[in-house]
């Protein structure tokens, strides 16, 4: 049984060590990973997925390329559409989008300001996002600092044990030479 949690204490360290790791190698290499939160693109990227978005020139996008951007028309959050039409317009390039799923193209255009970056979606993983989501929740956050400072404090006090004296098999008290001599 114990080497049993040790197994499973082990695969659980080294899947949140991956998932990590997977995360900050993805921000190291100019890659933004997102949570898919809404069915507005259901038909093909399913909610909770793992969406990862390049920065790229907005001069490179196409019709058909989905993006991700801050909504612009004062609402709060990002949105991850296809884009299904370019404009120019005014001597400014004018991108129109829509979730795959909605049954109207969105409200408003996207249109670069100078010097701005374009997020261009390069893959997505089905249902991966939600592992994200709940790693920026709180209750992730708090289990998250509360498994890395257990997992801390055990192999301390393993390394703590093993460089402690040995106990011996009966008793459990330090083992003590003995000495051999005339006594009684």
């Amino acid at each position: 049984m114990r080497r049993l949690r040790s197994i499973v204490g082990g695969l659980v360290t080294l899947t949140i060590l991956v998932l990590v790791g997977a995360y900050v190698g993805l921000i190291v290499l100019g890659f933004q990973p997102l949570a898919m939160q809404t069915g507005s693109m259901r038909k093909t990227i399913p909610v909770g997925s793992l969406v990862v978005d390049r920065t790229v020139r907005p001069s490179s996008l196409r019709v058909g390329d989905v993006i991700s951007f801050h909504k612009p028309i004062g609402e709060v959050g990002i949105d991850t559409h296809r884009i299904i039409e370019i404009q120019r317009s005014n001597g400014h390039v004018v991108y129109r989008t829509k979730g795959d799923s909605n049954p109207v193209p969105d409200p408003w255009a996207i249109v670069y300001e100078r010097n701005m970056q374009a997020h261009r979606m390069v893959w997505h993983v089905p249902y991966l996002g939600y592992a994200l989501l709940f790693a920026h929740s709180p209750l992730g956050v708090v289990l998250l600092i509360g498994y890395v400072c257990l997992v801390l404090a055990v192999t301390v006090l393993k390394v703590v044990a093993d460089s402690s004296p040995r106990r011996s098999a009966s008793g459990g008290a330090a083992a003590r030479p003995r000495s051999f001599g005339s006594g009684g």
